[in-house]
């Protein structure tokens, strides 16, 4: 296992599979990436890059994009990656392409999903996200839900003025089906920049919704220092990301763009390109970019207008170890 130079050991990878999307989300950060680069990895590709990450201790892999379902080969990436036996395997989508692949999806080894809903009101839905698809990803959430995935997540851009007041809807959604809720702090990059003034919220008052009508239940220790949540059975997770040194702090990820580089943080450089290595299947130059590109990683948020990067540490707990 690598431990970077603050203390936080790299857990998890996210693997951006392609860099187009089906929706217009007026928030969309794109990982961090470019939109539409013209080389994207092959499944072999991202097989390669997982099987050496796995070696140096990554279990967690989850599959995102752009709208990794608009992949005609998505499944096959699925069985790739699943072919270096994960801990977990998972992927974010609208949903609006599950009944095409879900089935498939599942039997090659996809473990959990995140389905992005971000309003149950049909006019909100389009006006957030560019598309009048909602009944069809609703149809398409009831589909999944009966299909034995270990996990579901609903995920939730908070957008002040727009569905703030929908919180309380999407928990008994949420419930009606035994899924996650997610509620994700928006992001002052990509799409999400231009609008953040307008639309940002910081969740302090849905923080203290939920300490009312719930209970803290546990930190995400292995993620973030997510705060976890149950609201009349509904676990309730909170990704508040902007301006939060106890987030960066517990940061255990890094993102595989789709044109072969390693981010080390999605706010920001640096990235290390590994597609040198990737096309020639060098699994040991691979293997040392990694390592490189971990010593680069470095929180985004500290303690403090002009705080020290050295009193960054996080204490993780995996099985019995606490790192």
């Amino acid at each position: 296992m690598l431990i970077d130079n603050y203390g936080r050991p790299w857990l998890k990878l996210r693997i951006v599979v392609n860099s187009v999307c089906n929706y217009k989300c007026l928030f969309c950060h794109f990982e961090g990436q470019s939109k539409f680069l013209g080389r994207e990895l092959s499944a072999e590709d991202i097989g390669f890059v997982a099987s050496v990450a796995k070696e140096l201790g990554v279990e967690d892999f989850k599959i995102t994009g752009g709208e990794p379902l608009l992949r005609r080969d998505i499944v096959k990436v699925v069985d790739e990656i699943n072919r270096v036996d994960p801990k977990d395997l998972s992927m974010t989508t609208n949903g609006y392409l599950l009944d095409l692949y879900a089935e498939d999806l599942l039997s090659h080894g996809l473990r959990r999903l995140n389905i992005s809903l971000h309003s149950l009101d049909r006019k909100k839905y389009r006006f957030i996200t560019g598309v009048d698809a909602l009944d069809k990803v609703l149809e398409n959430i009831d589909y999944v839900s009966n299909l034995g995935f270990k996990q579901i997540k609903l995920n939730v851009v908070v957008l002040r003025g727009l569905n703030t007041d929908e919180i309380p809807m999407m928990i008994r959604f949420a419930s009606k089906y035994g899924f996650v809720l997610q509620l994700i702090e928006l992001m002052p990059m990509g799409e999400g920049f231009p609008v953040f003034a307008r639309y940002y919220d910081d969740l302090s008052d849905i923080i203290n919704w939920l300490d009312k009508h719930g209970k803290l239940i546990g930190t995400r220790k292995d993620l973030h220092n997510r705060p976890l949540y149950e609201v009349d059975g509904v676990k309730v997770e909170i990704v508040k990301n902007y301006n939060n040194p106890t987030f960066c702090a517990g940061c255990t990820t890094m993102r595989l763009t789709s044109d072969g580089k390693l981010k080390t943080c999605l706010y920001k450089e640096p990235v290390v390109d590994l597609w040198p290595y990737i096309k020639t299947r060098d699994a040991d130059g691979l293997r040392k970019a990694m390592i490189y590109a971990n010593s680069l990683r470095r929180p985004n948020f500290i303690e403090g207008a002009s705080g020290s990067l050295e009193r960054i540490r996080v204490k993780i707990r995996i099985g019995n170890l606490t790192y």
